[in-house]
């Protein structure tokens, strides 16, 4: 019998995309709506975050993230994946202007998902227009279609 491990590792065969939506699903609830593309032989994802939040001031963050993901297993039949990624704000440079400025990154994310990618709990920062950052723990995590995404 293959270790939960073994089957993962022999199951690292490309791309795929994880939409997911973060957060209570309450009004004036922070939301944050993250699409992101897996790649499997190298655990690394990438994508975009918008975080939204409908109250006065309101929040409106764009985020540029990658990172990467692991297996964490505490025994063979539980197993979790832990996904860390850190986003930067996303600037329209005009092409052929040269390289650009150096940003500091405005998100980090911690997150805890199921063995099957389809919900999990996140612990999240992200920087507000003011260069204030804002914590958001434990937000409860589901996976979302392409046309469930609000962000």
């Amino acid at each position: 019998m293959l270790h939960k491990m073994e089957t993962a590792e022999k199951t690292k065969t490309g791309l795929f995309i994880a939409n997911f939506e973060i957060g209570e699903n309450m009004p004036g609830a922070l939301h944050l709506a993250l699409n992101l593309s897996v790649f499997t032989p190298e655990e690394t994802v990438s994508g975009i975050g918008h975080i939204t939040q409908a109250v006065n001031p309101p929040v409106n963050i764009a985020t540029k993230i990658s990172g990467g993901y692991t297996y964490m297993c505490v025994m063979p039949k539980n197993c979790h994946i832990l996904v860390t990624a850190t986003g930067y704000p996303i600037v329209k440079w005009p092409q052929g202007a040269g390289i650009g400025p150096v940003e500091q990154p405005n998100f980090e994310l911690r997150m805890v998902l199921e063995e099957n990618w389809k919900s999990g709990v996140a612990n999240y920062k992200f920087m507000d227009g003011t260069g204030k950052w804002h914590e958001v723990n434990n937000a409860p995590v589901k996976f979302a279609t392409a046309d469930t995404i609000v962000g």
